[in-house]
């Protein structure tokens, strides 16, 4: 009978990622990356865990900054301290092409790599196997876990990789897997990584998790943010359990860009200086009343980690405008027909046509609209 086991599952971390597009807030950011390693020692010690695995792009690069090398080694340092083994594979950012960063820290440290050279990891003690795929570049090798079966032993047999999951009519330029090779290797579980959103991808009897990032590394990201803890106990399927660790969030808004004044009540009204404010404004405006987005980020930026605007919103047509369209185009027509039915209709039924001459105008154009409330 096999001892029960309990592993933290972890990946993309992004240690030292630049975060151009946040601007002053990219600092913070990467401090919080190197924070958030803190917290998963402190998860991975309160949950008494028999090992931790890194499964790819632990760092951004592999010229990652000297702040991130020190805080990945302070990190091992307590764990080892803990006496829990880190297990490792390197990723897309963090590969094992000329230079790489994760062989020198092997060689630094108590971390186990796993490698061409030295794909298996096995610990008597704890009754455990390991696979791991550590990829060369973004592509290499394309099928990680093609060539994976259990192995005759009766240990906890586990996998390691980072890929995409195939999807059905969509091209990918990396590493994937398919549904299929995923129940044919029989382990107990894959620990994946690559894609910053947690997700459940198991097939059949072998449990099969992307982690998700620790903490948000895209400003569209709404399942970052955790690490998994998977319990194993003989003749049972592992217990997968999510722990929140990440600070940052996502909050998405979407409004219309005429109502500026009751937006940004909405927005306060959802303060929170950990979120990333994603606000869409939509419809139409008259020129005079074209939101400013500065003034808006401006209004909002105490209350929010990060404020994106993005404006989708159009102005309505002038009368002169609309007339300037040719007779012979798609527009110049439909403008000519509403207009048409404008001159015999009531002055309710007049209001509701100048709506939809602006919003078909406007989609006509190729502008995504919302119409008016």
């Amino acid at each position: 009978m096999r001892l029960p086991l309990k592993i933290l599952h972890t990946a993309d971390l992004h240690l030292g990622a630049k975060f151009v597009g946040l601007g002053s807030r990219g600092a913070d950011q990467r401090r919080r990356l190197r924070e958030v390693l803190g917290d998963i020692v402190k998860v991975a010690g309160g949950e008494r865990v028999n090992l931790i695995l890194f499964s790819g792009d632990t760092f951004d690069s592999n010229t990652p900054s000297p702040e991130s090398v020190n805080a990945f080694k302070h990190a091992l340092v307590r764990l080892d301290e803990m006496n829990i083994p880190a297990i490792m594979i390197a990723g897309t950012h963090d590969n094992l092409a000329e230079n790489a960063i994760l062989p020198r820290l092997e060689s630094e440290t108590t971390l186990v790599l796993l490698k061409p050279e030295q794909p298996l990891w096995e610990n008597a003690e704890l009754n455990v196997l390991i696979q791991g795929v550590s990829l060369i570049n973004a592509r290499q090798p394309e099928r990680p876990l093609a060539a994976w079966r259990r192995i005759d032993s009766p240990f906890w047999q586990i996998g390691m990789a980072h890929a995409s999951l195939e999807i059905e009519n969509k091209a990918r330029q990396e590493a994937c897997f398919s549904p299929r090779e995923i129940k044919a290797t029989g382990l107990d579980y894959i620990a994946l990584g690559h894609w910053h959103n947690q997700r459940d991808c198991s097939e059949g009897d072998v449990a099969c998790w992307y982690s998700g990032s620790p903490e948000m590394i895209a400003m569209d990201e709404s399942g970052s943010g955790s690490v998994l803890v998977v319990y194993f106990e003989h003749n049972k399927p592992p217990v997968i359990t999510p722990h929140r660790v990440g600070k940052r969030s996502l909050l998405r808004l979407a409004a219309e860009a005429c109502q500026i004044e009751e937006t940004l009540e909405r927005a306060r009204s959802q303060a929170d200086p950990e979120a990333v404010l994603e606000l869409t404004l939509s419809g139409l405006v008259s020129p005079e009343v074209k939101p400013d987005l500065e003034e808006i980020k401006r209004a909002l930026k105490e209350h929010f980690f990060y404020v994106r605007l993005r404006d989708d919103s159009s102005i309505v047509l002038s009368p002169e405008e609309l007339s300037k369209y040719p007779e012979n185009t798609v527009i110049g027509r439909f403008i000519r027909m509403v207009r048409d039915e404008m001159s015999g209709a009531d002055t309710g039924r007049r209001e509701e046509l100048e709506q939809v001459l602006q919003l078909g105008c406007a989609m006509l154009s190729g502008r995504e609209v919302m119409p008016w409330s």
